[in-house]
């Protein structure tokens, strides 16, 4: 009789329901907004530009082989990043195959410059909605 009781009263179901409003709650109660979300990831994508990057810098000033799949991988990726900034300056030599890579610099602070501009207008944006 007590199983035809549960049964009857659907509890798996009254627990998932009560499991959403549960995390409905956990979720404005923390302030979750669009923006926020918008905002973190033009963080994590900025940030992942910049590590593959910095990441180029250190293989090219250590003196690293692209006949290496790792290393070709890396170039690979970064030199689509540095298409608009190719060309523009001159790398530095250091002898002994280490080369400092002045274009990956200006890169980083390029796109460093692009995140944080994005945000602001994004900021900006949010911010002007939310007032009467």
């Amino acid at each position: 009789a007590c199983d035809n009781l549960l049964s009857a009263l659907h509890l798996p179901f009254i627990m998932q329901a009560y499991n959403h409003i549960y995390m409905a709650e956990l979720v404005m109660r923390r302030g979750y907004s669009p923006g926020a979300f918008v905002f973190r990831l033009i963080n994590v994508v900025i940030g992942i530009i910049e590590a593959a990057l910095a990441l180029r810098f250190m293989l090219k000033l250590f003196g690293a082989s692209a006949a290496s799949q790792f290393v070709a991988f890396v170039y690979g990726i970064t030199d689509r990043l540095l298409g608009s900034f190719a060309g523009a300056f001159q790398n530095f030599s250091l002898g002994g195959g280490l080369v400092i890579d002045i274009t990956a610099i200006f890169a980083m602070i390029g796109y460093a410059i692009l995140g944080w501009l994005i945000i602001r207008l994004l900021s900006f944006i949010f911010s002007s909605t939310h007032m009467p």
